[in-house]
């Protein structure tokens, strides 16, 4: 666990704290009592939005080794647990899930590469909806400073997005691996280099095939769309239903806000914050707005135990398998 991630979760932790103190736990929490039991229906969203960001991994495969659809979303929502439940700063999930197909005998190189380009196409995804929120900021509650503030913000996640493109289709990887292996002159560091130059060679492969990223890219903002259900449904159940256009608003601002804030695990406090801020722009009860956050919580942690657990599972059995080769 690195030292980035535990100060990233220490603040989120203070942040939601603060929050909490802010609008008094007493009122959060009746409005979620209100809603009751029917409220973990949220779950129900879980699915499609895993299958839909599973399949737009699976299409950055090469077509005649691309793995099954149930091992794919198997391994993606593994990876997904992992962001959820883990202090990993949304990047080691996308370790797990590469790791995961890996041990299930699809080549490293191809799941390195896709895992690779798919976070960038998530990226993507989080700047096109969240500037679909911003423009629908601008119709429903246009107000100058706010939308500037938002439109920097976007900018800065496009450098972001670009600089990462830049060095993946560069010849950056294998740079800096060629510059450890003079360093230290070693077999392990030869090996690396090899390493580095096919894994960069797979990236730029992938990015030669347009259609595919931009299929992963429609698949994964399909099951942005389809999260937004879950907003119109926690506000329906706690007796304020809001409109659709509300409803992805908020999320494109809030799922913006997190990606920017990638280094806050789990967007804790940062997805709370961004609720009830967004709510003040539109009218909405700051209270309402905690407890909707919570409520889509409840989606993004429940369903990803079971693949949690599985997650663990997996590394043990291949711990143990390890463990029982005889030694060379």
């Amino acid at each position: 666990m690195k030292t980035s991630s535990v100060i990233g979760l220490l603040i989120g932790l203070a942040a939601l704290v603060l929050l909490f103190a802010w609008q008094g736990v007493a009122t959060v929490i009746g409005l979620l009592g209100e809603a009751g039991w029917s409220l973990l229906l949220v779950c129900l969203f879980a699915p499609p939005h895993q299958l839909l960001g599973a399949e737009a991994w699976r299409r950055l495969f090469p077509a005649g080794r691309r793995p099954g659809v149930a091992r794919t979303l198997a391994a993606s929502w593994m990876g997904a647990a992992v962001n959820s439940l883990l202090p990993v700063a949304t990047i080691g999930g996308e370790v797990v899930k590469a790791r995961v197909l890996t041990l299930w005998s699809v080549p490293g190189v191809d799941t390195a590469s896709t895992a690779v380009v798919d976070k960038t196409v998530q990226a993507i995804v989080v700047l096109v909806w969240s500037l679909t929120g911003i423009a629908i900021l601008a119709t429903v509650a246009p107000d100058g400073k706010v939308v500037t503030g938002a439109l920097i913000g976007a900018v800065v996640l496009a450098l972001g997005i670009g600089g990462f493109i830049a060095v993946q289709v560069g010849a950056t990887v294998p740079f800096f691996a060629r510059a450890a292996a003079k360093a230290a002159g070693t077999e392990y560091w030869e090996k690396l280099v090899r390493g580095a130059a096919d894994l960069n060679a797979a990236i730029r492969a992938i990015y030669r095939r347009p259609g595919a990223v931009a299929l992963g890219c429609a698949l994964r903002l399909t099951g942005r769309l389809i999260l937004v259900g879950e907003v119109l449904l926690a506000a329906h159940l706690m007796g304020h239903p809001i409109g659709l256009a509300e409803a992805v608003l908020i999320k494109g601002l809030v799922d913006g806000l997190r990606g920017v804030s990638f280094a806050v695990p789990a967007g804790l406090g940062v997805q709370e914050g961004g609720y009830i801020g967004v709510g003040i722009l539109l009218g909405l009860p700051a209270d309402l707005m905690l407890a909707i956050s919570l409520a889509t919580r409840a989606r993004e942690i429940l369903p990803d135990i079971p693949f949690f657990i599985a997650w663990q599972h997996t590394e043990g059995r291949e711990w143990w398998r390890r463990r029982a080769r005889p030694a060379p």
